[in-house]
């Protein structure tokens, strides 16, 4: 069995997995992927309450570790005309490049920690390739006490419910 692709979102999903000390042993042992935007994000992280500068893309990108991906402009129309007002003005680059990615390359699954992003998945029908850091985590064999509220699979999963139900209701006033 090929080993599970696992993309990571979010610049917040990396940088608390780098703080966590987590996130080495997470691209030695599955593939990675990340969008271009977040990519370009990431450019510290905190370790023993410490400011850590890195570069990212020279570290794990350049070095293989992780595999950049990137979208076109039509991807990124596409899911702004998916998305409704509110939704366009709170989504940043990096997620929304990233959800681009998402709808294109169906084999990938989608880790992100950010209650407004997980709350879009429902509009762009890809729910069920979501995944807490909590469950990477575990599916990985890397599980981690240090985990904020964020990154459990109730966060998650409590989001990823409110996004269905505004689904709903947004095609009931239409």
């Amino acid at each position: 069995m090929p080993p599970l692709k696992l993309w990571l979102l979010d610049a917040d999903v990396i940088i608390d997995l780098l703080s966590l000390d987590v996130f080495g042993n997470l691209v030695k042992g599955f593939e990675v992927f990340a969008c271009s935007t977040v990519i370009n994000e990431v450019k510290f992280f905190k370790k023993a309450d410490k400011k850590e500068e890195i570069n990212f893309r020279k570290e794990y990108v350049d070095s293989g570790l992780v595999k950049e991906l990137f979208s076109s402009h039509d991807q990124l129309k596409s899911i702004i005309s998916r998305l409704s007002p509110l939704q366009q003005e709170i989504i940043h680059p990096g997620e929304l490049e990233s959800l681009a990615v998402l709808v294109r390359e169906e084999k990938l699954t989608f880790c992100c920690c950010d209650a407004a992003t997980i709350r879009i998945l429902p509009f762009l029908d890809v729910s069920d390739r979501g995944i807490s850091v909590e469950k990477l985590l575990r599916q990985s064999g890397l599980s981690n006490p240090e985990l904020e509220e964020r990154h459990t699979e109730k966060y998650f999963k409590n989001n990823l419910d409110v996004g269905k139900r505004e689904k709903i209701y947004s095609f009931g006033s239409s």
